[in-house]
């Protein structure tokens, strides 16, 4: 007996017999003979759908043709009522959202402390903006502690509090918001017109400060001073305000014995550093306690300035030479 192509069920109304091939059971072979394959490109050309073809139930997939069952959509075929599904590029990884509440909580912290009469000059937006951009640390003000609050990565902090130490130290010798952002973000100044304006007898001075004449010296030595003071309490030279083309600011050299005072506080030796001057700085020759008129009014008129820099940490030790002769910043 050859093999049957279709199956022969008899029901109970009189062994009615059905196709059994492959679904098509509503459908029957078209008169030209046709096979099934061409009948099922037709029915899709005209728009029949998985409806037509009896494939709307769950579980009537056709797995010989490439169709998955449970009423899952073929590729090519639309569902009328379904949403499309997002395609998904097989090259792209997946991903998740990141979340960054957290960032930054573990991160080192630093408290730095501030004298209270310099928290209304240091604590400004401004200043906090400024201090964030120039080392990258979080800044916080506490200014009924006299704190600030650094968060960052240890070295980040450590920038920052080398910043603040340089705007404190230079503050000792007189404090203003000018004052300090000039300090937490210098300005270049590559000439500037300096004038000494006595505040007494004394005789004035002026001159052009710049990178190939950038001192002007006070002294009782006609031979090796531009301000020339003959009196006993003055030294052979006395001090030096000079134009360091590096940091572009102006600063003060103490050269004397009996001392030179900026704002009433006695300036260091020469060999340990040398203090930033700024516009309307008072300079005496002597100690205020015995006269606090001996002295000038320093005025600066800025000529070249260019863009803002930030300083560059740590700065290399000055030979003993240099100590000798220069003097250096506070920083």
């Amino acid at each position: 007996m050859g093999k049957r192509d279709v199956d022969d069920d008899d029901d109970d109304d009189g062994g009615k017999r059905r196709k059994a091939s492959g679904g098509f059971s509503d459908h029957a072979p078209p008169d030209d003979g046709q096979s099934a394959e061409i009948q099922l490109d037709q029915m899709l050309a005209g728009g029949a759908g998985l409806a037509g073809l009896g494939m709307g139930m769950p579980g009537m997939g056709m797995p010989g043709m490439g169709m998955p069952g449970m009423g899952m959509p073929t590729p090519g075929l639309s569902v009328p009522g379904a949403s499309a599904a997002p395609e998904l590029d097989p090259l792209k990884p997946a991903t998740t959202p990141m979340d960054f509440s957290k960032l930054g909580a573990n991160m080192p912290s630093q408290e730095f402390p501030v004298p209270r009469d310099m928290v209304e000059y240091l604590m400004t937006p401004e200043h906090r903006q400024i201090l964030l951009e120039e080392t990258g640390c979080d800044v916080d003000w506490a200014p009924d502690e006299s704190k600030v609050q650094l968060k960052g990565s240890a070295e980040q902090i450590r920038k920052a509090q080398r910043l603040l130490q340089r705007v404190l130290m230079h503050c000792n010798w007189g404090r203003s918001e000018a004052k300090v952002r000039r300090l937490l973000k210098p300005k270049i100044i590559e000439s500037a017109v300096l004038r000494l304006s006595p505040m007494n007898t004394l005789p004035a001075g002026q001159k052009t400060l710049s990178q190939t004449q950038p001192v002007i010296s006070i002294g009782k030595d006609k031979k090796a001073n531009d301000i020339v003071i003959p009196a006993a309490i003055v030294s052979r030279q006395h001090c030096v305000l000079e134009l360091d083309i590096d940091r572009g600011a102006i600063y003060v050299i103490d050269c004397s014995t009996n001392g030179t005072f900026l704002n009433g506080l006695r300036l260091p030796p020469k060999t340990t550093g040398k203090v930033l001057v700024s516009h309307g700085d008072e300079l005496l020759l002597q100690d205020p306690a015995n006269d606090q008129e001996f002295g000038y009014v320093v005025n600066i008129q800025e000529l070249n300035v260019r863009e803002q820099t930030k300083l560059q940490a740590p700065r290399r030790l000055l030979s003993t030479e240099e100590s000798a002769t220069m003097g250096r910043d506070f920083q």
